[in-house]
């Protein structure tokens, strides 16, 4: 299969060309660096906080490096099978369809829920200069205005991809050199920039808890795999894509939890009020940088969060695409393409529904932990699948010397395992009873509710 092309590569697995390809490697790393997007931090930043008893960069170092090993297992697998579908097709065709469905399944609730807090807390953040537009008109604004923008061709968003992302850098480097003169030159805060106060924490638990909420602002990074059938040389192309994109994402977030803390050292004065862990980074930027720069913040905040919440839906239709096109979910909805624009428009309404329904009922801590139930429960199968791809069907996947065949396809996925089920197992009682109900319902459809599976 060295020499086929993309297309005759797909068609290798019974599958023919329906989206548009034309996606390069700077385009596809824009895609992933605008899901992780780098103010994303400011989502999570105080509920983390809050979780772990004072650090934030501690959950997105050891975040980061959880998530290293499970990007390795996605660029070996991407090279494997350079299909749409993501984390549904790499399981199914490496372990077994049922499990894959499974994968798929738990999956959905990362790409229906992460949406649906972007836009939230976008509102939220919006709410601060529009205080008389009732919460459920912004959030219907929001979503419709940015999700509509997934009918039209992949190669129009992906064009503008680079510059959005641009834009969205400068506004968070932007804060990082006001809160660094802030605490350096006016003495605020903890008054100088070498300090241990970013690392206190109160207890490993407490750590393996925030580390749980850290994880959501990593999810970017296997957004890229769901454009494999559009991207132009996907085997070459989308591995590289994914560890950039991780590291970049993974540096940000680093700088974003030192630099934060070191401003806010009273922050036990302010975590209980609800209002400010879903905006601490607002709070941040407007104590070191005035009412102006504030508002500059928050508002490069929501223009952020809108050009995640294009790339979010993209990534989830691909991956609804992948599922009904294999019929494990209904194919005449699912597998549909807009005939002029060539995207999956019928998956693209479902989400956004979905994203205004559950934005209604639903609060953004409480959804941010369901959504790393089912990233976390789908990283676990995907490494488990690399493992079984190629210790049990005794598949060659990567180059056949026997070290490095060993830690690639076997140390560096079991590690992936045993990091990804430590947090798994950190989060609230709450949060495992509601993901495993929905994982309930995903197994007793593949068991009762489907032929093909």
């Amino acid at each position: 299969m060295a020499n086929l092309s993309p297309e005759q590569e797909l068609e290798q697995f019974g599958y023919h060309q329906q989206l548009h390809r034309g996606l390069s490697f700077w385009q596809l790393t824009a895609f992933g660096l605008n899901y992780m997007t780098p103010i994303a931090p400011a989502i999570v930043f105080g509920f983390i906080l809050q979780a772990s008893g004072g650090s934030v960069i501690l959950p997105f170092l050891l975040g980061g490096i959880g998530m290293s090993f499970t990007a390795i297992t996605y660029a070996l697998l991407v090279r494997k099978f350079p299909i749409a579908g993501s984390l549904y097709s790499y399981v199914s065709h490496a372990w077994h369809p049922r499990i894959g469905f499974i994968a798929g399944w738990i999956l959905l609730l990362d790409y229906i829920l992460i949406p649906t807090i972007m836009s939230m807390s976008s509102v939220l953040y919006l709410q601060d200069f529009l205080p008389h537009v009732p919460y459920s008109v912004l959030l219907f604004l929001f979503i419709a205005i940015t999700g509509l923008l997934n009918l039209f061709d992949v190669k129009v968003m992906a064009r503008l991809g680079l510059w959005l992302l641009l834009i969205g850098e400068l506004v968070i480097f932007a804060g990082f050199a006001v809160w660094a003169y802030a605490v350096k030159v006016k003495g605020m805060g903890v008054g100088h920039l070498l300090s241990t106060e970013p690392f206190h924490f109160h207890s490993l638990p407490a750590l393996a808890t925030a580390t749980s909420l850290a994880v959501l602002a990593y999810l970017g990074f296997d957004a890229i795999t769901t454009m494999a059938e559009e991207a132009k040389n996907p085997k070459r192309d989308i591995p590289k894509a994914i560890l950039v994109a991780l590291l970049i994402g993974t540096a940000t977030m680093l700088i974003t939890g030192y630099l934060g803390m070191l401003v806010i050292p009273n922050w036990q004065q302010f975590v209980n009020d609800p209002s400010w862990l879903s905006t601490t980074l607002f709070y941040v930027s407007k104590l070191t940088g005035g009412e102006g720069f504030g508002i500059f913040y928050a508002l490069g905040y929501v223009f952020s969060m809108a050009v995640f919440n294009i790339v979010a839906t993209a990534a989830g239709a691909r991956l609804l695409f992948g599922m009904g096109r294999d019929r494990v979910l209904p194919k005449a909805i699912f597998s549909a393409i807009n005939e002029r624009w060539g995207t999956p428009h019928w998956n693209i309404a479902l989400i956004l529904l979905l994203e205004f329904g559950i934005g209604m009922l639903s609060t953004v801590d409480a959804i941010a932990e369901l959504v790393n139930y089912g990233a976390l429960l789908g990283f676990i199968l995907l490494n488990l699948s690399l493992i079984w791809l190629v210790y049990v069907k005794g598949t060659a996947i990567t180059t056949h010397h026997p070290i490095r065949k060993f830690f690639l396809c076997f140390v560096s996925p079991f590690i992936g395992v045993l990091v990804m089920f430590w947090v798994f197992l950190s989060m609230q009682h709450i949060t495992l009873i509601i993901g495993s109900i929905w994982l309930i319902i995903g197994i007793c459809y593949t068991v009762f509710g489907h032929k093909t599976l």
